[in-house]
């Protein structure tokens, strides 16, 4: 062990457990995974927990070539027992013309026995083509987008499995459509930033190893720009290709080519994406949201996981609304599965709804109780007991959550090496004068009954190693002079109003809550409960001068209420008059030193919640669908939440002038 690592783990209190860890790992005789985690594993059957997509990526993907009658493409989803139907159309719709990257279906045929055509040979003709092809105004690859509705017959049994939407890139040669090298997902603009606002990310995926170049061109200048050229070393599937040498707050046009060893290529449609301005200078505006897993109401409600109807217009009107990018409070999708290609599936629908302003807009998701990857075990029970998938490394929700999305990296490393890794699910940045918090108060998860008996974590509680990073975070942000205002966002409310205030970060006023660590044979509980660690991560929040807002979602309504140091919220263990571990009365917290907004956007999509008894009061609730765009600039720092039908059902000019 490094020396510098040695004293960190003596100051931050965790060399003992470091020293059960080594002891246990190293004893003689014991090498296998389950002796190695922080968790007891339950001596139970393994089972199967909900599993969202029936179909995996591959199968969606599997375009096996030419059809019989030549008018376009085959797909073979390798299951007979799926049938439906399959819609297509030129995708992006009239790309070149269209600002806004969407899918428009016109053609449609019968997919039968697992396969069915992908109809291409009609948008050639007037009357379909309303891309222009082949000709166009940028050389763009010729792609078209497919929505499969699927149903499975296990002749006893039909089940409508949904929509699942993809695109694929062709060849047309003579009367023949060949398959192409494709763009499966992206590109997508990631880590604007004012920490570095001279470089950027731009991430995608392609169906085929290929090599990767992006060519950008700043516009709004005198001169004919320059074309930068950004090049990959070596063929991959997943791309990401950073851009440097970039003029802070300036507007780009770009566009990606791919290139397989064989010489087969594929372009991406052009588009623009603007850089960071310098840290403190000019504005920011974001769009924050949560809680877009399924709906109710069936169609694109209920869309791989999400509710793509709801999300995708969220997105699109925050784009025509000017957010500089978007911060989302977690519950992407439903989750709770121990499939792990059905969790990436999920995700990746969840990322074609947010697409459209991904194009040119970074987006920066956090963790939910709901983005969850599990180990299932058969207790009798109806959901049975679950924890978080392991070996962590690889296979738990926060290493797929890293894997799919391109947050910052600079959080934390967990105290326990066991535990798994908080990288890209905590993080911060910073854009002009506003710093972004993401905290995760979802991690490691396991059956919020279960974690005395099994260790890991409940909902709303958040490990001393984060609340330590969290001030240090805070403390450091006060004291830089570029940061004039911070958000913090996270899913689960600290003060729920309704839908969750049976947990989130409250469980009813019940310190007893709190995770538990595998120490030898048995769970060893956290030394605060849930009350302290709400109270504390608060204290260190109205601390700061800066904190404008903590944003989260989790309750599917929209509220805001102003915590002050005389708001009824319950001391630990002033409170608990009887000594149980819970709260019998709310008093004020006098340590809450500056007034801070709590608001709750849990209305991406996800089943309406409305109003429960609370000790606290919001200043404001709704249950619509909708999303806050937040406005900071010399002048303040404002908020709009605005309804799906465009309405501003509230609107804070400054949500610092209760400091």
């Amino acid at each position: 062990m490094k020396l510098k690592k040695f004293f960190h783990l003596l100051k931050t209190g965790v060399l003992s457990l470091v020293l059960v860890f080594l002891t246990t790992a190293l004893a003689p005789g014991v090498s296998s995974a389950a002796e190695e985690l922080p968790v007891v594993v339950p001596d139970l059957p393994p089972r199967q927990a909900d599993v969202r997509n029936q179909v995996t990526f591959n199968q969606i993907h599997n375009i096996v070539g030419p059809d019989d009658a030549g008018k376009g493409l085959t797909i073979d989803l390798e299951d007979t027992a799926l049938f439906g139907t399959v819609y297509t159309g030129p995708y992006p719709f009239e790309a070149g013309d269209a600002d806004y990257d969407y899918s428009r279906y016109r053609k449609s045929k019968a997919l039968d026995l697992g396969t069915g055509t992908l109809s291409i040979s009609d948008f050639f003709k007037d009357k379909y083509n309303a891309n222009s092809w082949p000709q166009g105004i940028w050389p763009m690859t010729t792609t078209i987008g497919y929505r499969l509705d699927l149903y499975r017959d296990d002749h006893d049994h039909c089940q409508h499995l949904g929509f699942y939407d993809s695109v694929v890139s062709f060849q047309k040669k003579g009367d023949t459509y060949l398959k192409n090298l494709t763009i499966t997902e992206g590109p997508f603009v990631t880590m604007v930033r004012s920490d570095d606002p001279t470089t950027l990310t731009l991430a995608w995926e392609t169906d085929e190893a290929s090599q990767g170049i992006v060519y950008a061109a700043q516009v709004d200048l005198t001169d004919l720009p320059p074309i930068l050229m950004f090049s990959e070393s070596e063929s991959t599937r997943n791309h990401e290709v950073e851009l440097t040498g970039l003029q802070p707050a300036s507007k780009y046009l770009y566009t990606v080519l791919c290139t397989t060893e064989s010489g087969e290529s594929v372009l991406s449609n052009l588009y623009s994406l603007e850089t960071a301005p310098e840290a403190g200078e000019r504005s920011a505006t974001l769009a924050f949201i949560g809680d877009s897993r399924e709906g109710v109401g069936g169609g694109e409600r209920n869309y791989m996981g999400s509710n793509f109807r709801i999300l995708s217009q969220l997105a699109m009107d925050a784009d025509r609304e000017g957010a500089d990018f978007f911060i989302f409070g977690g519950d992407l999708v439903n989750g709770y599965t121990s499939d792990t290609e059905d969790f990436e599936l999920q995700l990746k629908g969840w990322k074609q709804a947010m697409a459209g302003f991904w194009r040119s807009h970074p987006v920066y998701p956090g963790m939910g109780n709901h983005e969850t990857l599990l180990n299932a075990f058969d207790d009798g029970s109806n959901y049975g007991i679950v924890l978080d998938k392991w070996p962590y490394e690889t296979s738990s929700a926060e290493a797929l959550f890293a894997q799919e999305f391109h947050n910052p990296t600079n959080g934390l490393e967990p105290s326990d090496p066991r535990r798994p890794r908080y990288t890209e699910n905590v993080y911060s940045f910073q854009y002009g004068p506003l710093l972004a918090i993401a905290f995760n108060n979802n991690y490691w998860y396991t059956s919020n009954s279960k974690v005395p008996e099994y260790g890991g974590s409940p909902e709303g509680y958040i490990m001393e190693d984060q609340l330590e990073w969290i001030e240090q975070t805070l403390a450091q942000a006060e004291g830089n002079p570029s940061i004039r205002y911070i958000v913090l966002y996270a899913q689960e409310p600290v003060f729920p109003c309704g839908g969750h205030i049976k947990d989130a970060m409250w469980w009813n006023g019940n310190n007893n809550i709190r995770a538990y660590t595998r120490h030898g044979d048995h769970a060893v509980p956290e030394a605060m409960g849930i009350i302290e660690v709400r109270n504390r991560f608060w204290e260190a929040v109205a601390e700061s001068s800066k904190v404008a807002a903590v944003l989260t979602a989790d309750e599917h309504e929209y509220h805001r209420t102003l915590i002050t140091s005389e708001t009824p919220v319950g001391v630990y263990p002033t409170d608990d008059t009887d000594g149980d571990g819970i709260l019998d009365q709310y008093s004020p917290n006098p340590d809450f030193a500056y007034p801070t907004w709590h608001i709750t956007v849990g209305t991406g999509g996800a089943p309406y919640y409305s109003r429960e008894d609370t000790p606290w009061q919001p200043e404001i609730l709704s249950s619509q669908h909708g999303y806050a765009l937040i406005h900071a600039d010399e002048q303040g720092i404002s908020l709009k939440f605005i309804s799906i039908t465009g309405q501003v059902v509230d609107d804070v000019p400054d949500l610092m002038a209760v400091k």
